[in-house]
């Protein structure tokens, strides 16, 4: 679920003065425990891809590459006989960093960025919560472990 590329579009401002198409691809997945919330279990997923986009504004037309790293905290709740239930909480503007990639951009083009990027961090705190809330996220959030010895023995 994590793999599936996320490509969109949105318009802001009036008028549609602003237009953003984007694609999100996928570079790597981590995870790591935060044991400060021991003896609860709890880890952060990051995610991080790179962004490219394609953005008008003002008239003008200009293609950014962004590298992107999102955190999700999850927390993971045991349930009986042995069920586990991994609870993502939903992302801030504060678990999303954007860097642009390139050097040397001209000062024009780094000025349209700062309009650019606060659109494009809601946008991703938007789809990141929606995806959260998924009803196939929901379903398989919860992991039935007693049913995955049983598939593993039965395949073996």
């Amino acid at each position: 679920m994590l793999e599936q590329t996320i490509a969109g579009s949105m318009r802001k401002l009036p008028a549609d003065m602003l237009m953003i198409s984007y694609v999100f691809k996928l570079d790597d997945i981590s995870v790591d425990p935060l044991l400060n919330h021991l003896p609860n279990i709890a880890f952060m997923l990051c995610v991080r891809g790179d962004l490219q986009l394609d953005v008008e504004l003002f008239g003008i037309d200009l293609k950014f590459s962004l590298a992107v790293s999102i955190q999700v905290q999850i927390d993971v709740e045991t349930y009986a006989p042995v069920t586990l239930r991994l609870v993502p909480h939903p992302v801030s503007g504060h678990s999303i960093r954007i860097d642009l990639v390139g050097e040397n951009l001209p000062s024009d083009v780094l000025d349209r960025l700062k309009l650019v990027k606060p659109i494009v961090r809601d946008q991703i705190v938007k789809e990141v919560n929606a995806r959260i809330n998924d009803p196939s996220i929901q379903t398989a959030a919860n992991i039935d472990v007693l049913a995955l010895v049983s598939q593993v023995k039965m395949s073996g």
